[in-house]
């Protein structure tokens, strides 16, 4: 006989809870929303206080020798309990078929047992036999009719049936088993929400938060509603109704028992919206919400937080009522040959960076005089320091309208379409504060070689414009020795340059500069830095030879962006055509231009290196090896190829593959570009060889 053993412990509970739903068996169609399907699968209900005798039928089950688990239960006593275990131990596996026959085996013994029918069902759902699925789940609930996963199993089998109605119906009968059942509220929301019935949807969203507010699910979804409706209804001029949505969203945020990553996502969207609809305290609402999720360790009484209009230069200097000069400055213009090669040789969705290069070329360029304001910068950005410029906490200078950066913790949030106004944050703690009383001349910060070069020491031309700057130290954060060669390349005497880091110590991070009389030059745009560099640092290079040289300039010993995961083999390659070799970590500023202006064909990696292409000598070519997440029509990186390409050379690019699945390197999910530069990249050798047998047919000396 089999003797009575309880079989409603924890461990039965939980090894049944894991299949004892379809939910386990549904394939998320929309992820966000359907996340919780993955996640909760609820339990058959409680094991009956009963026993059933050994049945030993035959078929695979019964021969299954040559499996650890037996598909029918040994000699001896067996509990109800661990004849479910085992079935569903089978399901788990991959057994499918093995599971149903000790299922059968039992429902022989026990016809009216409720959970091994429901699991039965489960296993016909997952093979796609729906009819029968449902006659399972149909006795049960009459067996059982308190059963709620059986009803809740029905609801689920109609819509994968194409049935929404009757998925409904089942719904709402499990939910008056269970009126307290997040997951259920959430399900009829989504049909309702799937057949274009809106109201009602929002109305279980809204019922079910109320009874389970603890489903954050439930509430991802209702925010995320509220969210879309807002942007809805200001993309259809009705700002007020816009605004009542985000109050919506806010009163889900505020009684939120805890966060998900959807919901604090939705936290900054919901700043940008409420930005556009001009109602300023609603965003900093939503920021005093979002600030302690990403600065936990920072009292929120210490983090200030307002709104700003960004401004272009010369609006930000209006603005604030600075007094300022702007001037036209001599770009380097491309040449229609040029220009048309150019154009000819890169597709169609990379022709507007091409195209706005003249535009670029006609920007003015200024500076502000005895400005007062405060400088906000942090390492927020990898490798590299970014720089907020504020006046009077109300206008902050815009140098750029598109950025991939990213991350829970920069001070700037929220900005919206058109980068016209923004949300920012300063936790004070994290901090250091420098005040300067004295007149300086403000320049970003970068560690990185191109942005330097590039961005930031052209802005010295302001003292061959406007003679009250040329006096004036100049204020930099974490001077490096090329910084200071490239300054004194620039005319500009070491004396002269500050780093903030012997003011902070080395282990300031972020700095607030409080700045009495500061000349803030403008951004330059990159014909004119481009015609600039040339003009003032390609005259003092001691060299002057023809442009006959081929150069890669390979990154092996720089870790980790922008690698080559074969980069031997395509050094070898590039070899036998005669290139040769160089890291230019390894060389001097000035000994680099000289390399530049002597090359004829130059290969490198996307990488800091590649800002030396202000220097490649008219006609040579530069060809770009880059990551997949470049020089496609969806890249994020577009905005940013208008300064990658040399205006008097010929551009080329060739982009290999990941050494490794992006998905398998910690930190950086799809969208984190920033993070994916650190996966090295394989260059396929023939495509290179193809690329630059053609290249090489246009140069001077030819192929060999």
């Amino acid at each position: 006989m089999l003797r009575p053993q309880d079989g409603s412990g924890p461990e039965a509970r939980r090894r049944l809870r894991q299949l004892g739903s379809l939910y386990a068996q549904q394939s998320p169609v929309e992820n966000k929303k359907k996340a919780f399907l993955a996640h909760h699968c609820p339990s058959h209900g409680r094991h009956q206080k009963s026993a059933i005798r050994k049945n030993p039928v035959g078929g695979p089950a019964a021969n299954a020798n040559h499996c650890r688990m037996e598909a029918v239960p040994p000699q001896g006593a067996i509990t109800l309990a661990q004849a479910l275990d085992r079935a569903v131990a089978f399901h788990q596996a991959g057994r499918a078929e093995e599971a149903a026959d000790l299922c059968r085996s039992i429902l022989q013994v026990r016809p009216e047992q409720a959970e091994t029918r429901c699991l039965l069902g489960t296993i016909a759902f997952g093979q796609g036999r729906l009819e029968a699925a449902r006659g399972l789940f149909t006795v049960v609930t009459a067996l059982a009719p308190g059963f709620f996963e059986a009803h809740r199993n029905l609801a689920i089998l109609e819509q994968a049936a194409g049935r929404p109605a009757a998925a409904c119906h089942h719904h709402r009968r499990a939910l008056a088993l269970r009126p307290e059942d997040g997951e259920t509220h959430l399900a009829l929301a989504l049909l309702h929400g799937r057949i274009g019935d809106e109201q009602e949807a929002v109305a279980w969203l809204r019922q079910g938060v109320t009874r389970a507010p603890g489903f954050l699910p439930l509430r991802e979804v209702y925010a995320g509603f509220c969210e879309r409706a807002a942007v809805r209804a200001f993309g259809g001029g009705d700002p007020p109704g816009a605004a009542r949505f985000c109050e919506q969203a806010l009163s889900l945020m505020r009684e939120a028992p805890g966060f998900t990553e959807t919901l604090r996502d939705l936290l900054e969207r919901l700043v940008r919206v409420a930005l556009l609809v001009e109602r300023p305290a609603l965003a900093m609402e939503f920021l005093a919400i979002k600030d302690p999720l990403d600065f936990p360790e920072v009292p929120p009484q210490a983090i200030d937080r307002f709104p700003l209009a960004l401004l272009p230069f010369p609006a930000w200097c209006a603005a604030a009522g600075f007094r300022h000069r702007i001037w036209q400055a001599p770009a380097q213009e491309l040449a229609q040959e040029l220009y048309e090669a150019l154009a000819a040789a890169s597709p169609e969705w990379l022709r507007p960076q091409i195209d706005r290069l003249p535009t670029l070329a006609r920007e003015p360029v200024g500076v502000a005089l005895d400005a007062e304001i405060e400088v906000v910068q942090g390492f927020y950005v990898k490798d590299n320091y970014e720089s907020h410029l504020l006046a009077g906490r109300r206008f902050l200078l815009r140098e750029v309208a598109e950025t991939v950066v990213q991350g829970s913790r920069v001070p700037l949030v929220g900005v919206t379409p058109g980068a016209t106004a923004g949300a920012f944050r300063l936790p004070r703690p994290l901090y250091r504060t420098v005040t300067i009383d004295q007149p300086v001349l403000f320049l970003p910060s970068t560690p990185n070689y191109w942005h330097f070069l590039v961005e930031v020491l052209p802005r010295v031309m302001v003292r061959e414009h406007v003679a009250e700057t040329r006096p004036l130290p100049v204020l930099l954060f974490d001077v490096r020795p090329y910084h200071r060669e490239m300054l004194q390349l620039a005319g500009l005497p070491a004396e002269q340059v500050i780093d903030a880091r012997d003011l902070v110590g080395p282990d300031g991070a972020r700095l607030l500069y409080r700045l009495k009389r500061a000349a803030v030059p403008s951004a330059i745009p990159y014909p004119v830095a481009y015609r600039w560099l040339r003009d003032r640092l390609l005259p003092q290079r001691s060299g002057d030879g023809p442009p006959t040289r081929r150069l890669y300039l390979s990154r092996r010993g720089s870790a980790p962006k922008h690698r080559i995961a074969n980069d031997a083999e395509i050094a070898a390659l590039l070899e036998d055509r005669g290139f040769e070799t160089v890291q230019p970590e390894r060389l001097g500023v000035l000994e680099t231009i000289g390399l530049m202006a002597e090359a004829e064909v130059v290969v490198a990696p996307v990488g800091a290196a590649t800002a030396n292409q202000v220097f490649l000598p008219p006609g040579g070519h530069w060809v770009h090896l880059c990551n997949p997440d470049f020089f496609h029509p969806d890249s994020r990186w577009n905005a940013q190829m208008g300064v990658q390409i040399p205006l008097l050379g010929r551009f080329h690019h060739l982009a290999g593959r990941f050494a490794d699945d992006p998905s398998n390197w910690p930190g950086s999910p799809p969208e984190d570009l920033l993070a994916r530069l650190d996966i090295p990249v394989i260059i396929d050798p023939d495509a290179l060889g193809r690329l630059l047998d053609a290249v090489l047919a246009h140069t001077g000396t030819g192929p060999g």
